[in-house]
């Protein structure tokens, strides 16, 4: 079979051995996508297993107003609503509407979402979440991290976990609705940790670096601190700004005595677990938000209707940051 897919002319033969060959090249053709369902080079279970495998503990800084909390949760409390004032879309937020019908049925949001396409052509739309969606879930049951699993540039595998905050409480007039943050580690060609990169702020494509030994890790989990409110990533208190606050341990079994919450995000008991999002336009069906390309919020610094809460992760520019050919 070529590359393309296309089957080649089968040679001269009996019409019932034509038919036995057909069936199998297709049968092959099959099971090869099945292997890779998502186009990035990995099986689901490969991805699956690999995210489970090196998914981060979260240690919430105390006195955390902003807790996690998962996407249905967050749909569940928030209205969708066209964006106004907006400059045209990029080509990529565009091509990813055709997509949102289906994104928005699991969300039982279908019918809001279908009016405002056919009002609002070459427009945006928001979510607009409650005021009681701020301060998260008090129930780590509802904390999900998000997994996206992707091939990198020199051939080994980036693992990259969004994480979800309702709310992003910030310093002054910072603060905005809807928060995505995340941390990606580095696996070699023999699916060796090299590393992880932890996103802050503007310092986000894929994030800071740090080598494997310097992270504190929980087994084969590295430790990761969230800044209060705006739940910067960092993998110590050393490293951590004037103008951020996060637990003053990397040790999970000690964090309770510092006051702060411990989110051992592969823990599916305690927690939500991973979920595997696959790819932008190819996502799981338990992910089909990650191709709805409008803001996670309505209001962003200063409490201003703006453009100031985030895109989803797959509209973010570290989305597939350093990735090799197969990742979108």
């Amino acid at each position: 079979m070529p590359m393309g897919g296309e089957l080649l002319p089968l040679p001269s033969m009996r019409p019932a051995v034509r038919s036995i060959v057909l069936v199998a090249l297709l049968s092959v053709a099959a099971a090869a996508r099945a292997l890779d369902a998502f186009g990035d080079g990995l099986s689901p279970e490969r991805e699956q297993a690999l995210l489970q495998r090196f998914a981060p503990v979260v240690l919430l800084a105390p006195g955390e107003r902003a807790e996690p909390a998962n996407v249905n949760w967050y749909l569940a409390r928030a209205t969708l609503e066209q964006e106004q004032n907006q400059d045209p879309e990029p080509a990529a937020r565009r091509s990813g509407r055709k997509l949102l019908a289906t994104t928005l049925t699991q969300a039982s949001l279908l019918g809001d979402w279908l009016a405002i396409l056919r009002k609002s052509e070459g427009s945006a739309a928001v979510l607009r979440p409650s005021l009681d969606t701020r301060p998260g879930s008090d129930d780590p049951r509802d904390w999900v991290a998000y997994g996206h699993a992707y091939p990198a540039q020199d051939g080994g595998t980036l693992l990259q976990y969004w994480f979800f905050y309702p709310f992003n409480d910030g310093h002054l007039f910072f603060d905005h609705e809807a928060d995505w943050e995340h941390v990606t580690v580095r696996l070699d060609r023999a699916e060796r940790p090299l590393g992880a990169y932890f996103a802050r702020h503007r310092d986000i494509a894929p994030g800071r670096w740090y080598p494997w030994d310097r992270l504190a890790r929980e087994l084969e989990h590295p430790v990761v601190l969230s800044a209060r409110g705006t739940h910067a990533s960092y993998p110590s208190a050393g490293e951590v700004p004037w103008f951020d606050a996060t637990c003053k341990t990397r040790d999970p079994a000690q964090a309770e005595a510092h006051g702060c919450r411990v989110w051992r995000t592969a823990d599916g008991a305690g927690a939500g677990g991973v979920l595997d999002t696959g790819q932008r336009f190819r996502p799981r069906p338990e992910a089909t938000f990650l191709s709805w390309p409008g803001r996670w919020g309505a209001r962003g610094p200063m409490g201003l209707e703006s453009n100031g809460s985030p895109l989803g992760p797959a509209f973010q520019k570290s989305w597939c940051s350093l990735a090799g050919p197969g990742c979108n």
